[in-house]
């Protein structure tokens, strides 16, 4: 039942963002390609239950799309990750366009949670295993705020980010 109430909530947001994108005067591509959070299907056509979308104080939201074993993050600890990040659309939850991946790099990303990151990252981080893969939901105000990051990201941009939790580093 909670699993049903979450997903009715999800539509709900979600068809909210698109009436207030098909009504906005905005400039962005209509064409562009987008990436739906959906329920997924096996081959056998069963349903595969869906990681649930979690919403902290803050309105970051995040998915564990695979859960770690190893340590868990916490705040100014050093790690060693790999990223992708899209822009999403209004409603935070629909990837639009793909931006950058440390995968096509072919480097992992070293950081330490809560310095140099948005606090999003740093936020949707911790608690996370090392193993782990986490999908986060960034708001703008959690990400680079009303001025953006020009000319790749505009002002007030929701972002997602898929970050994979390879290990922590020595101190």
């Amino acid at each position: 039942m909670k699993t049903m109430v979450l997903i009715a909530a999800m539509l709900l947001v979600f068809a909210a963002g698109v009436w207030a994108d098909d009504t906005a005067d905005t400039k962005k591509d209509k064409a562009a390609p987008t990436e739906k959070i959906e329920k997924k299907t096996t081959d056998d056509n069963t349903d595969v239950q869906e990681p649930a979308i979690i919403t902290t104080e803050s309105g970051l939201r995040y998915q564990d799309l695979v859960v770690g074993t190893g340590e868990k993050a916490l705040y100014r600890m050093r790690v060693d990750c790999h990223y992708t990040v899209w822009l999403a659309d209004s409603t935070g939850l629909v990837k639009v366009s793909r931006l950058q991946s440390s995968k096509d790099k072919g480097q992992s990303y070293q950081c330490q949670i809560g310095v140099a990151l948005i606090q999003g990252w740093s936020e949707g981080m911790v608690g996370m295993q090392e193993g782990g893969t986490r999908r986060l939901y960034v708001p703008w105000k959690l990400g680079y705020g009303a001025g953006g990051r020009p000319p790749a990201i505009p002002g007030k941009t929701n972002l997602i980010f898929e970050i994979d939790f390879l290990k922590k580093l020595g101190e």
